[in-house]
Protein backbone atom coordinates (compact mmCIF):
# COMPACT_ATOMS: atom_id res chain seq x y z
CA UNK A 1 0.00 0.00 0.00
CA UNK A 2 1.43 3.36 -0.99
CA UNK A 3 1.19 6.14 1.53
CA UNK A 4 -0.10 9.50 0.43
CA UNK A 5 2.67 11.87 1.54
CA UNK A 6 0.24 14.78 1.31
CA UNK A 7 -1.00 13.98 4.83
CA UNK A 8 2.51 14.42 6.24
CA UNK A 9 2.90 17.63 4.24
CA UNK A 10 -0.35 19.01 5.63
CA UNK A 11 0.66 18.03 9.18
CA UNK A 12 4.00 19.81 8.72
CA UNK A 13 2.24 22.95 7.49
CA UNK A 14 -0.42 22.96 10.21
CA UNK A 15 2.13 22.29 12.96
CA UNK A 16 4.40 25.06 11.68
CA UNK A 17 1.48 27.48 11.58
CA UNK A 18 0.43 26.44 15.09
CA UNK A 19 3.94 26.92 16.49
CA UNK A 20 4.18 30.37 14.87
CA UNK A 21 0.76 31.41 16.15
CA UNK A 22 1.35 30.13 19.68
CA UNK A 23 4.79 31.77 19.87
CA UNK A 24 3.23 35.10 18.84
CA UNK A 25 0.52 34.75 21.49
CA UNK A 26 3.14 33.89 24.12
CA UNK A 27 5.26 36.88 23.14
CA UNK A 28 2.24 39.22 23.42
CA UNK A 29 2.26 38.82 27.17
CA UNK A 30 5.90 39.85 27.34
CA UNK A 31 5.22 42.70 24.91
CA UNK A 32 2.54 44.02 27.27
CA UNK A 33 5.14 44.15 30.02
CA UNK A 34 3.98 41.08 31.95
CA UNK A 35 6.68 38.60 32.82
CA UNK A 36 6.11 34.89 32.25
CA UNK A 37 6.32 32.66 35.29
CA UNK A 38 8.79 29.77 35.19
CA UNK A 39 5.88 27.39 34.62
CA UNK A 40 4.57 29.49 31.72
CA UNK A 41 8.08 29.61 30.22
CA UNK A 42 8.24 25.83 30.52
CA UNK A 43 4.93 25.51 28.67
CA UNK A 44 6.07 27.87 25.92
CA UNK A 45 9.27 25.89 25.50
CA UNK A 46 7.33 22.65 25.32
CA UNK A 47 4.78 23.59 22.69
CA UNK A 48 7.32 25.38 20.50
CA UNK A 49 10.16 22.85 20.81
CA UNK A 50 7.99 19.75 20.56
CA UNK A 51 6.06 21.35 17.71
CA UNK A 52 9.23 21.94 15.73
CA UNK A 53 10.40 18.38 16.45
CA UNK A 54 7.11 17.14 15.01
CA UNK A 55 7.71 19.27 11.93
CA UNK A 56 11.14 17.66 11.50
CA UNK A 57 9.56 14.20 11.83
CA UNK A 58 6.90 14.97 9.22
CA UNK A 59 9.47 16.39 6.81
CA UNK A 60 12.02 13.57 7.12
CA UNK A 61 10.06 10.97 5.10
CA UNK A 62 9.34 13.60 2.45
CA UNK A 63 13.08 14.15 2.04
CA UNK A 64 14.00 10.46 2.28
CA UNK A 65 11.60 9.46 -0.51
CA UNK A 66 13.89 11.44 -2.80
CA UNK A 67 16.64 8.92 -1.99
CA UNK A 68 14.71 5.67 -1.52
CA UNK A 69 11.51 4.65 -3.19
CA UNK A 70 11.08 1.74 -0.78
CA UNK A 71 8.55 2.94 1.76
CA UNK A 72 9.68 0.39 4.37
CA UNK A 73 13.23 1.81 4.40
CA UNK A 74 11.88 5.35 4.72
CA UNK A 75 9.46 4.30 7.46
CA UNK A 76 12.15 2.42 9.40
CA UNK A 77 14.61 5.34 9.30
CA UNK A 78 11.85 7.79 10.26
CA UNK A 79 10.67 5.57 13.12
CA UNK A 80 14.17 5.27 14.58
CA UNK A 81 14.68 9.03 14.20
CA UNK A 82 11.31 9.68 15.86
CA UNK A 83 12.13 7.40 18.79
CA UNK A 84 15.60 8.89 19.34
CA UNK A 85 14.63 12.54 18.98
CA UNK A 86 11.43 12.22 21.04
CA UNK A 87 13.06 10.18 23.80
CA UNK A 88 16.00 12.58 24.01
CA UNK A 89 13.77 15.64 24.08
CA UNK A 90 11.45 14.19 26.73
CA UNK A 91 14.41 13.41 29.01
CA UNK A 92 15.61 16.99 28.58
CA UNK A 93 12.09 18.34 29.18
CA UNK A 94 11.50 16.23 32.31
CA UNK A 95 14.83 17.37 33.73
CA UNK A 96 13.91 20.99 33.08
CA UNK A 97 10.40 20.45 34.55
CA UNK A 98 11.78 18.90 37.74
CA UNK A 99 14.22 21.80 38.06
CA UNK A 100 11.41 24.30 38.55
CA UNK A 101 9.05 22.05 40.53
CA UNK A 102 6.23 22.71 38.05
CA UNK A 103 2.61 21.86 38.81
CA UNK A 104 1.02 19.05 36.81
CA UNK A 105 -2.39 20.09 35.54
CA UNK A 106 -4.61 17.39 34.00
CA UNK A 107 -3.70 18.24 30.36
CA UNK A 108 0.02 17.96 31.20
CA UNK A 109 -0.55 14.60 32.88
CA UNK A 110 -2.52 13.39 29.84
CA UNK A 111 0.30 14.46 27.50
CA UNK A 112 2.94 12.77 29.69
CA UNK A 113 0.95 9.51 29.76
CA UNK A 114 0.47 9.74 25.99
CA UNK A 115 4.19 10.08 25.33
CA UNK A 116 4.79 7.32 27.88
CA UNK A 117 2.68 5.06 25.65
CA UNK A 118 4.13 6.28 22.36
CA UNK A 119 7.81 5.76 23.23
CA UNK A 120 7.58 1.99 23.76
CA UNK A 121 5.35 1.72 20.68
CA UNK A 122 7.99 3.54 18.64
CA UNK A 123 10.74 1.26 20.00
CA UNK A 124 8.72 -1.87 19.22
CA UNK A 125 7.83 -0.56 15.77
CA UNK A 126 11.46 0.27 15.00
CA UNK A 127 12.45 -3.34 15.67
CA UNK A 128 9.74 -4.72 13.39
CA UNK A 129 9.14 -7.61 15.81
CA UNK A 130 5.33 -7.49 15.85
CA UNK A 131 4.60 -5.16 12.92
CA UNK A 132 6.57 -3.34 10.29
CA UNK A 133 7.26 0.39 10.53
CA UNK A 134 4.94 2.44 8.37
CA UNK A 135 4.42 6.03 7.44
CA UNK A 136 0.83 5.68 8.65
CA UNK A 137 2.20 4.98 12.14
CA UNK A 138 4.47 8.05 11.88
CA UNK A 139 1.51 10.13 10.70
CA UNK A 140 -0.51 9.03 13.75
CA UNK A 141 2.40 9.91 16.04
CA UNK A 142 2.78 13.34 14.43
CA UNK A 143 -0.93 13.99 14.86
CA UNK A 144 -0.53 13.10 18.55
CA UNK A 145 2.40 15.51 18.75
CA UNK A 146 0.33 18.33 17.29
CA UNK A 147 -2.61 17.48 19.55
CA UNK A 148 -0.41 17.39 22.66
CA UNK A 149 1.14 20.75 21.78
CA UNK A 150 -2.35 22.21 21.42
CA UNK A 151 -3.31 20.84 24.86
CA UNK A 152 -0.26 22.39 26.47
CA UNK A 153 -0.88 25.67 24.61
CA UNK A 154 -4.41 25.65 26.01
CA UNK A 155 -2.97 25.27 29.51
CA UNK A 156 -0.67 28.21 28.82
CA UNK A 157 -3.51 30.26 27.36
CA UNK A 158 -5.63 29.61 30.44
CA UNK A 159 -2.82 30.96 32.62
CA UNK A 160 -2.34 33.86 30.19
CA UNK A 161 -6.01 34.87 30.16
CA UNK A 162 -6.42 34.45 33.91
CA UNK A 163 -3.46 36.65 34.77
CA UNK A 164 -3.53 39.37 37.34
CA UNK A 165 -5.43 42.50 36.33
CA UNK A 166 -3.23 45.49 35.51
CA UNK A 167 -2.71 47.85 38.40
CA UNK A 168 -4.53 51.15 38.12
Amino acid sequence: METNLNTLTILAEVTTAFVAFSAIVASLRVTFGQKLSQFQQLLVHFFTESGMLIVSITLLPLVLTGFWQDELIVARITTVYTFVITGTYLLFYIRRRLGIDAPTPLPSLFVMIGYGIWLPLLAITATGIFWQPSLEFITAFCFWGLFSSVLIFDTFLTAFVHSEPPSA
